[in-house]
């Protein structure tokens, strides 16, 4: 298994946006008021990657102000 664990220490993500966070077209509610760009499909791009070779991807935030880990994990013997 391979797994790749990106964090921050950013603004964090509310416990009530992380199950819509890996939809098509997903913002969260805070980008237009801090002017963060996006189309709300690069999560959801790749997570349909991450499945393609039977891995998988998710996030863990403590919540608001405490940043953000995303994680994907994939299978060894589906790379290449």
């Amino acid at each position: 298994m391979i797994r790749i664990t990106v964090s921050d220490t950013g603004i964090g993500i509310p416990k009530e946006e992380i199950p819509y966070l890996f939809k098509k077209f997903s913002r969260g509610k805070d980008v237009s008021r801090l002017h963060v760009g996006g189309t709300g499909l690069g999560l959801y791009v790749g997570k349909a990657i991450a499945e393609t070779h039977h891995g998988q991807v998710w996030v863990e935030s403590d919540g608001a102000g405490m940043g953000s880990r995303f994680i994907i994990e994939i299978p060894v013997e589906h790379m290449g």
